[in-house]
C-alpha cells in the first residue's frame, strides 16, 4: 500500500487563519452576526480552500459502478441487472441525478469500477467484475481494495486537471446499503439491528431478512483491524472508489459532497485513513437510513437539507451545489455595515442562540 500511504502523508490540513479570514467577511456584512447562519460556515471553509478566490462553476459528481455478491441472498427487491441498466440510463442522461445536475450546470462522470457487465466497452478500468459473496468470502483482496481507492483517486484528478473545482459522490449498486451498513457496523462496533434500513425499498419481512444477513457477515469477518479491513471484507468497490475521491479533494484542498448512506460510509473509511478529509467535504441531505445517522453523529456532519430522499446516484450533491455557490454568491454581494449604512455596535450576535 506504498502509494496510498504516500496519498495520505501529503494532505495537508486547511488554514485556521483563513478560515477567520472568510468569517469576518461574513461578519462586516449589514445583518446580525450568524444570520446567514451555515451559509457564512460554508462561505469560510471555501474560502480557506481557495485561498480567498472560490471558483465553483466547474462541478461534477463522480459515480461510482458496481455489483454486489451479497445479492445471491436476496437482500434486495431489485434485480442485479438494474445496475448496468441505470448505468446506461446515467449515460444517456436519463435518470433522476442527471435531471437534477442538469438544472445546476452540474456534470455526471460514470465510473465502472465493478459492474458485472462493462457500462463502457472501451474502458475496462474496472477493479473486477462484482464483488464475491461476503456471506461466504471476503469481499475483497487487500490488493483490490487499494486498486479500487487508487482508481477513484486517479480519475479524480483526471477531473481536477481538466479544471474541475467542485466535486460529487454518487454510485449506482444493487446491493450496497448492505455492504455500507455491514462496513458502518464493522468499523463502529455496531450491530446489524442499529444500522440496517430499508434500503431502495423492502418490506418488514426483506428488512429482517437483510439485517439477518448483514449480521452473519459481520460475525463471519470478525474481527477487523481497522476501517480499510472492515471495507475489503464486507464492503464494496463503489464505497473504495469515493475514497478515492475524498483522497484527491483533500490532497488539492477542493471542496466534495456527499450524498447519503453509500457516500458517508465510505467517508468514514476516509476519515479514519486520513482525518484531514472531513475539512473539505459537506454533507447534501440526511438521508433516513439509520447508519447514515449514526456516522453523521460520529463525524460531527451537518447536512444542509431534510427533503426525504431515498433516490441515490448522488442525487443530494447537485441541490449542495446550488446551495453552495449561493451562499457564495450571496456574501460576496451584501453590503457591509458601512456600504448599507449601518453600525455593527446596534447588532447582536446570535449565533449559539437557539431563535
Amino acid at each position: 500500500m506504498k502509494e496510498l500511504k504516500q496519498i495520505v502523508e501529503r494532505l495537508q490540513p486547511l488554514s485556521c487563519e483563513k478560515i477567520a479570514e472568510g468569517q469576518a467577511i461574513c461578519d462586516q456584512l449589514a445583518k446580525p452576526l450568524g444570520a446567514l447562519g451555515k451559509m457564512e460556515t460554508i462561505y469560510a471553509r471555501l474560502y480557506a480552500m481557495f485561498d480567498g478566490d472560490i471558483r465553483l462553476s466547474k462541478k461534477v459528481v463522480m459515480v461510482y459502478v458496481a455489483d454486489n455478491g451479497i445479492v445471491e441472498e436476496g437482500i434486495s427487491s431489485n434485480p442485479q441487472d438494474t445496475t448496468y441498466i441505470v448505468a446506461q440510463n446515467m449515460l444517456a442522461g436519463r435518470t433522476g441525478l442527471c435531471a437534477i445536475s442538469r438544472h445546476v450546470g452540474s456534470d455526471v462522470q460514470v465510473v465502472d469500477i465493478g459492474c458485472k457487465k462493462d457500462v463502457m466497452p472501451h474502458a475496462r478500468e474496472k477493479i473486477r467484475y462484482g464483488t464475491r459473496n461476503i456471506l461466504h468470502e471476503p469481499a475483497l483482496t487487500r490488493e483490490e481494495g487499494e486498486q479500487a481507492i487508487l482508481l477513484g483517486y486517479h480519475k479524480t484528478l483526471e477531473k481536477i486537471k481538466q479544471g474541475y473545482t467542485l466535486f460529487g459522490t454518487g454510485e449506482m449498486g444493487i446491493g450496497n446499503t448492505t455492504t455500507s451498513a455491514a462496513v458502518i457496523a464493522a468499523i463502529l462496533g455496531l450491530t446489524a439491528n442499529q444500522v440496517t434500513g430499508y434500503g431502495a425499498g423492502l418490506t418488514q419481512e426483506m428488512k429482517a431478512h437483510k439485517t439477518r444477513i448483514i449480521q452473519q457477515c459481520l460475525d463471519q469477518h470478525a474481527p477487523y483491524e481497522d476501517a480499510f479491513d472492515a471495507a475489503v471484507k464486507v464492503g464494496g468497490l463503489d464505497l473504495l472508489g469515493m475514497v478515492g475521491t475524498y483522497l484527491a479533494c483533500a490532497e488539492y484542498h477542493l471542496p466534495c459532497v456527499i450524498d447519503g448512506l453509500i457516500s458517508i460510509a465510505a467517508l468514514l473509511i476516509a476519515a479514519r485513513l486520513a482525518p484531514s478529509v472531513l475539512e473539505v467535504c459537506f454533507a447534501s441531505h440526511s438521508s433516513t437510513e439509520p447508519a447514515y445517522q449514526l456516522v453523521c453523529e460520529t463525524l460531527e456532519l451537518e447536512p444542509m437539507l431534510l427533503m426525504d430522499m431515498r433516490l441515490g446516484e448522488g442525487s443530494g450533491c447537485p441541490l449542495a451545489f446550488f446551495l453552495m455557490e449561493n451562499a457564495c454568491y450571496t456574501i460576496e454581494h451584501m453590503p457591509t455595515f458601512a456600504e448599507g449604512q449601518l453600525k455593527k455596535e446596534d447588532y447582536i450576535d446570535i449565533r449559539g442562540t437557539s431563535e
